[in-house]
């Protein structure tokens, strides 16, 4: 069995997999007595319509045997309830392969959020705590149904956190 341990999510160790969304990217384009706004901290290019949904994950074995990923549509996941452990694979990891190599995990702290690369490997988070987590996800409608590949891995993968 393979072991990985969690990293935390930061811009730098999170690049080669997709972007940390981040006010610290500059100067708020609003800023005063009410209220401050960053805009544009990401710009994606999707043509289709968006769809949101929310995404509970259960507190489980901390193990993976799978990954999914989406080919044609960028993946934004903001953790609203608790922390968790979300685990990826670079693009290109099984490109001309079916092996799926180089998996990662990242600890997600509740209120960050982050777009994945088009695709990205992932899987549904841990659970950092004894209840669910729960993110909001954002991609092209009908991602669900048209645009989701499930990989089985070759050896199940130990996450540590």
């Amino acid at each position: 069995m393979q072991e990985v341990n969690a990293v935390a999510l930061t811009p730098e160790n999170f690049q080669a997999y997709g972007e940390v969304l981040s006010r610290s990217k500059g100067d708020p384009m609003a800023d005063n007595d009410e209220f401050l706004y960053w805009g544009k901290v990401t710009e994606l290019a999707m043509t289709e319509r968006v769809s949101t949904g929310f995404l509970s994950s259960h507190p489980r074995q901390r193990h993976v045997t799978s990954l999914e990923r989406h080919t044609r549509t960028p993946e934004i996941m903001v953790a609203l309830d608790g922390d968790a452990v979300v685990c990826m694979a670079k693009p290109e990891s099984a490109t001309g392969s079916d092996r799926i190599e180089g998996i990662q995990a990242f600890h997600v702290r509740q209120g960050q959020a982050f777009v994945m690369h088009i695709g990205t490997w992932h899987w549904a988070p841990f659970p950092a705590q004894e209840h669910d987590s729960t993110f909001l996800v954002v991609f092209a409608s009908g991602t669900e149904a048209d645009d989701l590949e499930i990989r089985e891995l070759s050896e199940t993968v130990a996450v540590n956190f």
